[in-house]
Protein backbone atom coordinates (compact mmCIF):
# COMPACT_ATOMS: atom_id res chain seq x y z
CA UNK A 1 0.00 0.00 0.00
CA UNK A 2 1.44 3.37 -1.03
CA UNK A 3 1.64 6.27 1.41
CA UNK A 4 -1.27 8.11 -0.24
CA UNK A 5 -3.48 5.05 0.23
CA UNK A 6 -2.41 4.79 3.87
CA UNK A 7 -3.28 8.47 4.44
CA UNK A 8 -6.71 7.96 2.84
CA UNK A 9 -7.33 4.79 4.89
CA UNK A 10 -6.53 6.41 8.26
CA UNK A 11 -8.17 9.74 7.38
CA UNK A 12 -11.44 7.93 6.74
CA UNK A 13 -10.93 5.78 9.83
CA UNK A 14 -10.56 9.03 11.80
CA UNK A 15 -13.74 10.37 10.13
CA UNK A 16 -11.89 13.41 8.72
CA UNK A 17 -12.44 15.23 5.47
CA UNK A 18 -9.52 16.19 3.27
CA UNK A 19 -10.11 19.81 4.30
CA UNK A 20 -9.96 18.98 8.01
CA UNK A 21 -6.72 17.03 7.56
CA UNK A 22 -5.26 19.91 5.53
CA UNK A 23 -6.17 22.39 8.30
CA UNK A 24 -4.46 20.26 10.95
CA UNK A 25 -1.27 20.06 8.87
CA UNK A 26 -1.30 23.62 7.54
CA UNK A 27 -1.46 22.58 3.89
CA UNK A 28 -4.10 22.94 1.20
CA UNK A 29 -6.87 20.40 0.66
CA UNK A 30 -5.57 20.14 -2.90
CA UNK A 31 -2.23 18.88 -1.52
CA UNK A 32 -3.98 16.19 0.52
CA UNK A 33 -5.99 15.18 -2.56
CA UNK A 34 -2.79 14.81 -4.58
CA UNK A 35 -1.19 12.65 -1.87
CA UNK A 36 -4.16 10.34 -1.75
CA UNK A 37 -4.26 9.98 -5.52
CA UNK A 38 -0.54 9.30 -5.83
CA UNK A 39 0.18 12.49 -7.76
CA UNK A 40 2.65 13.79 -5.17
CA UNK A 41 4.10 12.90 -1.76
CA UNK A 42 3.91 14.80 1.53
CA UNK A 43 7.02 16.68 2.61
CA UNK A 44 9.29 14.59 4.84
CA UNK A 45 8.77 17.07 7.71
CA UNK A 46 5.06 16.21 7.70
CA UNK A 47 5.48 12.46 8.18
CA UNK A 48 5.74 12.54 11.97
CA UNK A 49 2.79 14.97 12.40
CA UNK A 50 0.60 12.85 10.08
CA UNK A 51 1.51 9.67 11.99
CA UNK A 52 0.82 11.35 15.38
CA UNK A 53 -2.49 12.69 14.12
CA UNK A 54 -3.65 9.20 13.11
CA UNK A 55 -2.13 7.50 16.18
CA UNK A 56 0.10 5.25 14.10
CA UNK A 57 3.86 4.82 13.73
CA UNK A 58 5.81 6.28 10.83
CA UNK A 59 6.64 2.69 9.86
CA UNK A 60 2.92 2.03 9.38
CA UNK A 61 2.51 5.30 7.51
CA UNK A 62 5.31 4.33 5.16
CA UNK A 63 3.91 0.78 4.84
CA UNK A 64 7.01 -0.82 6.37
CA UNK A 65 4.74 -2.91 8.56
CA UNK A 66 1.96 -3.27 6.02
CA UNK A 67 -0.19 -6.35 6.52
CA UNK A 68 -2.64 -7.47 3.87
CA UNK A 69 -5.88 -9.24 4.70
CA UNK A 70 -6.43 -12.86 3.66
CA UNK A 71 -8.84 -11.62 1.00
CA UNK A 72 -6.24 -9.22 -0.41
CA UNK A 73 -3.58 -11.94 -0.49
CA UNK A 74 -6.05 -14.29 -2.21
CA UNK A 75 -6.81 -11.67 -4.86
CA UNK A 76 -3.11 -11.17 -5.55
CA UNK A 77 -2.60 -14.93 -5.85
CA UNK A 78 -5.59 -15.20 -8.19
CA UNK A 79 -4.01 -12.48 -10.31
CA UNK A 80 -0.76 -14.45 -10.36
CA UNK A 81 -2.66 -17.51 -11.59
CA UNK A 82 -4.38 -15.47 -14.28
CA UNK A 83 -1.11 -13.94 -15.46
CA UNK A 84 0.56 -17.37 -15.59
CA UNK A 85 -1.75 -18.25 -18.48
CA UNK A 86 -0.81 -15.20 -20.56
CA UNK A 87 2.79 -14.31 -19.66
CA UNK A 88 6.16 -15.98 -20.07
CA UNK A 89 7.84 -16.96 -16.82
CA UNK A 90 10.28 -14.08 -16.82
CA UNK A 91 7.43 -11.57 -16.95
CA UNK A 92 5.48 -13.50 -14.34
CA UNK A 93 8.50 -13.62 -12.04
CA UNK A 94 9.15 -9.89 -12.37
CA UNK A 95 5.51 -9.11 -11.64
CA UNK A 96 5.42 -11.37 -8.57
CA UNK A 97 8.69 -10.07 -7.14
CA UNK A 98 7.49 -6.52 -7.81
CA UNK A 99 4.41 -7.17 -5.69
CA UNK A 100 6.63 -8.49 -2.90
CA UNK A 101 8.80 -5.38 -3.09
CA UNK A 102 5.66 -3.26 -2.77
CA UNK A 103 4.78 -5.07 0.47
CA UNK A 104 8.24 -5.96 1.79
CA UNK A 105 7.11 -6.94 5.29
CA UNK A 106 3.90 -8.78 4.50
CA UNK A 107 5.02 -12.30 5.34
CA UNK A 108 1.55 -13.66 4.65
CA UNK A 109 1.98 -12.63 1.03
CA UNK A 110 5.57 -13.89 0.81
CA UNK A 111 4.71 -17.32 2.18
CA UNK A 112 2.14 -17.69 -0.62
CA UNK A 113 3.94 -15.92 -3.45
CA UNK A 114 7.42 -17.47 -3.17
CA UNK A 115 6.40 -21.16 -3.34
CA UNK A 116 4.03 -20.30 -6.21
CA UNK A 117 6.76 -18.59 -8.22
CA UNK A 118 9.08 -21.46 -7.36
CA UNK A 119 6.55 -24.02 -8.57
CA UNK A 120 5.70 -22.22 -11.81
CA UNK A 121 9.29 -22.83 -12.95
CA UNK A 122 8.32 -26.50 -13.24
CA UNK A 123 4.74 -26.01 -14.42
CA UNK A 124 5.79 -23.66 -17.23
CA UNK A 125 8.85 -25.81 -18.05
CA UNK A 126 11.27 -22.89 -17.85
CA UNK A 127 14.41 -23.79 -19.86
CA UNK A 128 16.81 -22.05 -17.42
CA UNK A 129 15.13 -22.31 -13.98
CA UNK A 130 18.41 -21.82 -12.11
CA UNK A 131 18.48 -18.24 -13.41
CA UNK A 132 15.96 -17.34 -10.70
CA UNK A 133 17.56 -19.28 -7.85
CA UNK A 134 19.51 -16.47 -6.26
CA UNK A 135 16.62 -14.02 -5.91
CA UNK A 136 14.26 -16.70 -4.64
CA UNK A 137 16.80 -17.98 -2.13
CA UNK A 138 17.40 -14.47 -0.79
CA UNK A 139 13.66 -14.00 -0.36
CA UNK A 140 13.36 -17.31 1.50
CA UNK A 141 16.28 -16.29 3.73
CA UNK A 142 14.40 -13.14 4.71
CA UNK A 143 11.29 -15.18 5.44
CA UNK A 144 13.40 -17.57 7.52
CA UNK A 145 13.82 -14.77 10.09
CA UNK A 146 10.06 -14.56 10.63
CA UNK A 147 8.68 -14.78 14.17
CA UNK A 148 5.98 -17.09 12.83
CA UNK A 149 7.27 -20.70 13.23
CA UNK A 150 5.09 -21.98 10.37
CA UNK A 151 6.53 -19.37 8.01
CA UNK A 152 10.06 -20.19 9.14
CA UNK A 153 9.47 -23.87 8.50
CA UNK A 154 8.20 -23.23 4.98
CA UNK A 155 11.20 -21.02 4.23
CA UNK A 156 13.69 -23.56 5.58
CA UNK A 157 12.00 -26.35 3.63
CA UNK A 158 12.38 -24.49 0.32
CA UNK A 159 15.90 -23.34 1.16
CA UNK A 160 16.92 -26.92 1.91
CA UNK A 161 15.60 -28.37 -1.34
CA UNK A 162 16.97 -25.40 -3.25
CA UNK A 163 20.45 -26.19 -1.91
CA UNK A 164 19.96 -29.88 -2.68
CA UNK A 165 18.97 -29.14 -6.28
CA UNK A 166 22.12 -27.04 -6.68
CA UNK A 167 24.23 -29.78 -5.02
CA UNK A 168 25.31 -27.38 -2.29
CA UNK A 169 25.18 -30.02 0.41
CA UNK A 170 27.12 -28.11 3.06
CA UNK A 171 24.67 -25.22 2.76
CA UNK A 172 21.78 -27.69 2.91
CA UNK A 173 23.21 -29.15 6.13
CA UNK A 174 23.39 -25.68 7.71
CA UNK A 175 19.82 -24.91 6.62
CA UNK A 176 18.59 -28.20 8.09
CA UNK A 177 19.91 -27.14 11.52
CA UNK A 178 17.16 -24.49 11.53
CA UNK A 179 14.39 -27.05 10.93
CA UNK A 180 12.51 -28.39 13.98
CA UNK A 181 13.93 -31.85 14.66
CA UNK A 182 10.64 -33.19 15.98
CA UNK A 183 8.91 -32.41 12.70
CA UNK A 184 8.15 -35.56 10.67
CA UNK A 185 9.75 -34.03 7.56
CA UNK A 186 13.08 -33.43 9.32
CA UNK A 187 14.30 -37.00 9.16
CA UNK A 188 13.20 -37.39 5.55
CA UNK A 189 15.30 -34.35 4.69
CA UNK A 190 18.21 -35.61 6.78
CA UNK A 191 18.13 -39.02 5.09
CA UNK A 192 18.06 -37.44 1.63
CA UNK A 193 21.07 -35.31 2.54
CA UNK A 194 23.00 -38.36 3.78
CA UNK A 195 22.10 -40.21 0.60
CA UNK A 196 23.37 -37.41 -1.63
CA UNK A 197 26.55 -37.15 0.46
CA UNK A 198 27.23 -40.84 0.00
CA UNK A 199 26.50 -41.69 3.66
CA UNK A 200 24.38 -44.66 2.65
CA UNK A 201 24.34 -46.47 5.99
CA UNK A 202 23.16 -43.34 7.81
CA UNK A 203 20.40 -42.83 5.22
CA UNK A 204 19.26 -46.45 5.59
CA UNK A 205 19.26 -46.13 9.38
CA UNK A 206 17.07 -43.01 9.37
CA UNK A 207 14.52 -44.56 7.00
CA UNK A 208 14.43 -47.77 9.07
CA UNK A 209 13.96 -45.78 12.28
CA UNK A 210 11.07 -43.97 10.61
CA UNK A 211 9.40 -47.30 9.89
CA UNK A 212 9.55 -48.16 13.60
CA UNK A 213 8.37 -44.70 14.65
CA UNK A 214 5.55 -44.88 12.14
CA UNK A 215 4.52 -48.28 13.45
CA UNK A 216 4.36 -47.00 17.03
CA UNK A 217 2.34 -43.98 15.99
CA UNK A 218 -0.18 -46.07 14.03
CA UNK A 219 -0.30 -48.67 16.80
CA UNK A 220 -1.21 -45.92 19.28
CA UNK A 221 -3.94 -44.65 16.97
CA UNK A 222 -5.33 -48.19 16.58
CA UNK A 223 -5.40 -48.58 20.36
CA UNK A 224 -7.32 -45.32 20.69
CA UNK A 225 -9.87 -46.31 18.05
CA UNK A 226 -10.27 -49.73 19.66
CA UNK A 227 -11.01 -48.12 23.04
CA UNK A 228 -13.65 -45.87 21.46
CA UNK A 229 -15.22 -48.80 19.61
CA UNK A 230 -15.34 -50.82 22.85
CA UNK A 231 -17.10 -47.94 24.61
CA UNK A 232 -19.65 -47.89 21.77
CA UNK A 233 -19.95 -51.70 21.95
CA UNK A 234 -19.18 -51.73 18.21
CA UNK A 235 -17.87 -55.30 17.87
CA UNK A 236 -17.54 -55.05 14.10
CA UNK A 237 -15.19 -52.10 14.35
CA UNK A 238 -13.27 -53.75 17.21
CA UNK A 239 -12.67 -56.84 15.09
CA UNK A 240 -11.62 -54.71 12.13
CA UNK A 241 -9.07 -52.73 14.17
CA UNK A 242 -7.59 -55.86 15.77
CA UNK A 243 -7.24 -57.44 12.34
CA UNK A 244 -5.56 -54.33 10.91
CA UNK A 245 -3.16 -54.21 13.87
CA UNK A 246 -2.25 -57.86 13.35
CA UNK A 247 -1.64 -57.29 9.63
CA UNK A 248 0.49 -54.21 10.28
CA UNK A 249 2.66 -55.92 12.92
CA UNK A 250 3.09 -58.92 10.62
CA UNK A 251 4.00 -56.73 7.64
CA UNK A 252 6.67 -54.89 9.63
CA UNK A 253 7.97 -58.11 11.25
CA UNK A 254 7.30 -56.95 14.79
CA UNK A 255 6.81 -60.46 16.18
CA UNK A 256 3.85 -62.58 17.19
CA UNK A 257 3.20 -60.83 20.51
CA UNK A 258 2.68 -57.49 18.76
CA UNK A 259 0.38 -59.18 16.27
CA UNK A 260 -2.00 -60.62 18.84
CA UNK A 261 -1.77 -58.50 22.00
CA UNK A 262 -4.98 -56.56 21.24
CA UNK A 263 -6.94 -59.82 21.12
CA UNK A 264 -5.86 -61.11 24.54
CA UNK A 265 -8.33 -59.16 26.73
CA UNK A 266 -11.48 -59.78 24.60
CA UNK A 267 -10.76 -63.51 24.41
CA UNK A 268 -10.16 -63.77 28.16
CA UNK A 269 -13.40 -61.87 28.81
CA UNK A 270 -15.30 -64.57 26.91
CA UNK A 271 -14.13 -67.05 29.61
CA UNK A 272 -13.90 -69.87 27.09
CA UNK A 273 -11.06 -72.07 28.28
CA UNK A 274 -9.88 -73.40 24.92
CA UNK A 275 -9.46 -70.01 23.12
CA UNK A 276 -8.14 -68.42 26.36
CA UNK A 277 -5.37 -71.00 26.78
CA UNK A 278 -4.41 -70.75 23.11
CA UNK A 279 -4.10 -66.93 23.14
CA UNK A 280 -2.15 -66.95 26.41
CA UNK A 281 0.22 -69.56 25.07
CA UNK A 282 0.83 -67.48 21.94
CA UNK A 283 1.28 -64.36 24.06
CA UNK A 284 3.81 -65.89 26.48
CA UNK A 285 5.81 -67.44 23.67
CA UNK A 286 5.49 -64.18 21.78
CA UNK A 287 6.98 -62.24 24.71
CA UNK A 288 9.91 -64.63 24.75
CA UNK A 289 10.59 -63.89 21.07
CA UNK A 290 9.47 -60.27 20.94
CA UNK A 291 12.96 -58.85 20.31
CA UNK A 292 13.48 -61.04 17.25
CA UNK A 293 12.39 -58.15 14.99
CA UNK A 294 15.78 -56.59 15.70
CA UNK A 295 17.32 -59.33 13.55
CA UNK A 296 15.05 -58.50 10.61
CA UNK A 297 16.65 -57.36 7.36
CA UNK A 298 14.13 -54.54 7.45
CA UNK A 299 16.04 -52.93 10.36
CA UNK A 300 19.54 -54.06 9.38
CA UNK A 301 21.21 -50.66 9.84
CA UNK A 302 19.87 -49.80 13.31
CA UNK A 303 22.18 -50.31 16.27
CA UNK A 304 19.62 -51.20 18.91
CA UNK A 305 20.32 -50.41 22.55
CA UNK A 306 20.45 -53.29 24.99
CA UNK A 307 17.00 -54.31 26.15
CA UNK A 308 15.43 -57.33 27.78
CA UNK A 309 11.88 -58.66 27.97
CA UNK A 310 11.53 -58.72 31.76
CA UNK A 311 9.42 -55.58 31.94
CA UNK A 312 6.98 -56.75 29.26
CA UNK A 313 6.68 -60.15 30.93
CA UNK A 314 6.04 -58.49 34.31
CA UNK A 315 3.35 -56.20 32.84
CA UNK A 316 1.68 -59.14 31.13
CA UNK A 317 1.65 -61.02 34.43
CA UNK A 318 0.09 -58.03 36.20
CA UNK A 319 -2.51 -57.44 33.48
CA UNK A 320 -3.69 -60.96 32.66
CA UNK A 321 -2.52 -63.48 35.25
CA UNK A 322 -4.76 -62.24 38.06
CA UNK A 323 -7.61 -64.17 39.69
CA UNK A 324 -10.32 -61.79 38.54
CA UNK A 325 -9.19 -62.20 34.92
CA UNK A 326 -7.84 -65.74 34.52
CA UNK A 327 -9.14 -67.35 37.71
CA UNK A 328 -11.41 -69.55 35.59
CA UNK A 329 -8.25 -71.26 34.26
CA UNK A 330 -6.82 -72.19 37.68
CA UNK A 331 -5.86 -75.84 38.05
CA UNK A 332 -5.61 -76.23 34.28
CA UNK A 333 -2.17 -77.91 33.80
CA UNK A 334 -1.37 -75.90 30.66
CA UNK A 335 -2.23 -72.64 32.43
CA UNK A 336 -0.05 -73.51 35.43
CA UNK A 337 2.84 -74.25 33.05
CA UNK A 338 2.35 -70.89 31.31
CA UNK A 339 2.40 -69.13 34.68
CA UNK A 340 5.71 -70.72 35.55
CA UNK A 341 7.15 -69.82 32.16
CA UNK A 342 6.05 -66.20 32.53
CA UNK A 343 7.48 -66.03 36.06
CA UNK A 344 10.83 -67.16 34.65
CA UNK A 345 10.69 -64.52 31.89
CA UNK A 346 9.82 -61.77 34.36
CA UNK A 347 12.86 -62.72 36.44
Amino acid sequence: MKIGEVIRKYRKKSKMTQEELADFLGVSSSAVNKWENGVSLPDITLLAPIARLFGISTDTLLSYQEELTDQEVNRIMEELTRRSRDMDYEGLFEWGMGVLREYPNCEKLAVNMLPALDGYRVVLMVPDPEKYDEELMKSYQRLQKSENPDYRKIAVNFLFYGCMNRRKYEEAENVLKCFPERDSAYKQMQALLHRRQGKTKDAFRIYEEQILEGYRMIEGAFAGILALAEEDKDTRRCDMIMEKQEQLAHLLEMGRYQEIYMRIAPILESREKGPALRILKEAVHGVRDMLEYRKSELYAHIDFAEKDIKNTAFLMKQCFFQDEITGFLENEPEFEELKRELEALAG
